[in-house]
């Protein structure tokens, strides 16, 4: 086979002819080396040729021995048929050698090997890996509902503060429209109309001020017939009122003038318990006095010459002096003063209290 510049390359690594517009070797995989290679080719015809042997061993056997000619060895420093072919396989090898490295033979870009293509979803793995983590941290920390939290990762966030201004005009104004309310307890007890007058009226000197009595009413009367002797004597009361004189016990009081006769309740069962003669405002003046005379305006004096003969002490009581009339230890009448001095002035006259010891 004689040398032609059309001649076709080969694969240097198993021989296979190389198309053109192959990168890569069709057979064995591998890239293309930029070099011819003939020998490789032409050495098995140049030895055959060489030879003169025919395939037939009869034809061989006919032919003459002195018509055969000599085998002539080949010029010195040229290799023979037989060796050309390592030759070339040893030359082709060499020139892919990379350590070999003096520019005879170079890759073109045909030649070279093609570049492996980089991934295009390398990009999207740190991305997935960041969605991963939000969902998971979602489900664990916000709500252990999978389904309501994958509704709340889908949506918009700011659809998560309209609770929160819905909720505040409401907790605001609560405080402003509340206002504090007072409950007051209504006693519905009898006016003084409801008492009428029992029997004769009482004259008014009469009705003297002692420590169980009112004149001859005395402590435990039933309310029917002191309300109405009183009404008897002194006109229809003034007023009537409850009042806590022992608590938690509720007592019922009515005023003539200057008098306040108490009593236990006001219903049919309840008795005369207390008095108080003072001035608190009514619009009679009764003139009432003490079985021995002491009168509201006398002096702390005078009401030591009327009671000689008994005990007066003095005590103060939320700022307010008080005179007490004692026979021994038993409480007679007490009630406040201006004054402990002898100029003081007698300002009213109590019955012993029904609940304590004053």
């Amino acid at each position: 086979m004689t040398d032609s510049p059309t001649q076709e390359r080969i694969c240097v690594h198993c021989g296979t002819p190389r198309p053109v517009d192959e990168p890569l070797c069709p057979s064995c995989g591998k890239p293309w080396v930029d070099g011819r290679i003939d020998d490789a080719e032409t050495a098995p015809a140049a030895a055959g040729g060489a030879a003169g042997q025919s395939d037939d061993p009869e034809a061989e056997a006919d032919q003459p021995e002195a018509d055969t000619p000599a085998p002539v060895p080949p010029p010195e420093g040229e290799a023979g048929a037989d060796d050309a072919a390592p030759a070339a396989a040893v030359a082709a090898a060499a020139a892919i050698d990379p350590i070999d490295d003096t520019g005879e033979f170079t890759f073109d870009d045909w030649t070279m090997p093609p570049e492996t293509p980089r991934s295009r979803a390398r990009w999207l793995i740190p991305i997935i890996l960041l969605i991963a983590v939000v969902v998971v941290w979602v489900l664990v920390f916000l709500d252990d509902d999978p389904a309501t939290t994958a509704t709340t990762v889908a949506q918009n966030p700011v659809t998560t503060i309209a609770p929160t201004t819905t909720v505040a005009p409401t907790t605001t104004a609560a405080p402003t429209t509340t206002a504090p309310t007072t409950t007051t307890t209504t006693i519905d007890f009898p006016p003084p109309s409801a008492w009428g007058p029992v029997g004769d009226p009482i004259p008014t000197e009469e009705l003297t001020l002692r420590q169980a009595a009112i004149g001859t009413l005395d402590f435990g009367e039933s309310i029917t017939f002191v309300a109405g002797r009183l009404t008897a004597s002194l006109g229809e009361a003034e007023a009537a009122t409850v009042d806590g004189l022992c608590p938690p016990a509720e007592s019922y009081a009515l005023q003539w003038g200057e008098l306040l006769a108490i009593f236990d309740g006001f219903r049919s069962d309840a008795v005369f318990v207390s008095y108080r003669y003072e001035d608190i405002g009514g619009d009679k003046e009764l003139g009432l006095t003490t079985l021995s005379g002491l009168a509201l305006g006398d002096t702390v004096a005078e009401l030591k010459s009327i009671y000689s003969q008994f005990t007066v002490a003095f005590e103060t009581i939320d700022g307010t002096d008080y005179f007490r009339l004692l026979d021994g230890a038993e409480l007679l009448l007490w009630g406040p003063v201006s004054s402990t001095d002898d100029d003081g002035i007698v300002e009213g006259i109590y019955s012993p209290s029904p609940c304590d010891d004053v």
